[in-house]
């Protein structure tokens, strides 16, 4: 009887979680790294308390990848949520995508006072995404160095 029914529970508890729950902070990190890596666009982030959200598109849709830190920015959960049609347009962080592409997993989100967000890579490079720019020039250099300034700051 009981070779019937653990089949059932097992099923009703995966059915309970989201196809894309972690169950680790470093299975999280480096979905985000990957889901980064092969967006098409990346127009947005943004931080609300703990939960740092980037808007993207990629495959003709537009999804809302959203990650849970700890106090210290480590990133420790993902979501990506469907969003409805991409938007179309470049995205000015996109040049993100290309720099999360060569990390094996983007480790931490640190949100500054000002929403500024460091993107720290499990390399030990750092990119600082501003909510509002990201266009012209070099952008990921310019990232790394605002990452830098910014942490010599402290």
């Amino acid at each position: 009887m009981w070779t019937l029914i653990l089949p059932l529970i097992s099923f009703a508890v995966s059915a309970a979680q989201p196809a894309d729950a972690q169950v680790t902070p470093r299975a999280a990190q480096v979905q985000l790294a990957e889901t980064l890596a092969s967006a098409d666009a990346i127009h947005a982030v943004s931080a609300r308390g703990k939960l740092v959200s980037f808007a993207i598109d990629r495959d003709g849709e537009s999804f809302r990848v959203e990650a849970v830190t700890r106090g210290n920015g480590e990133v420790v959960a993902l979501t990506v949520i469907e969003a409805g049609p991409a938007l179309g347009d470049p995205g000015s962080l996109s040049w993100l995508a290309d720099e999360a592409a060569q990390a094996t997993a983007i480790t931490t989100l640190a949100v500054d006072e000002d929403g500024a967000v460091t993107i720290a890579t499990s390399e030990g490079r750092a990119y600082m995404a501003i909510p509002g720019r990201g266009s012209g020039g070099n952008i990921a250099v310019e990232a790394r160095w605002a990452a830098a300034w910014n942490s010599s700051d402290s």
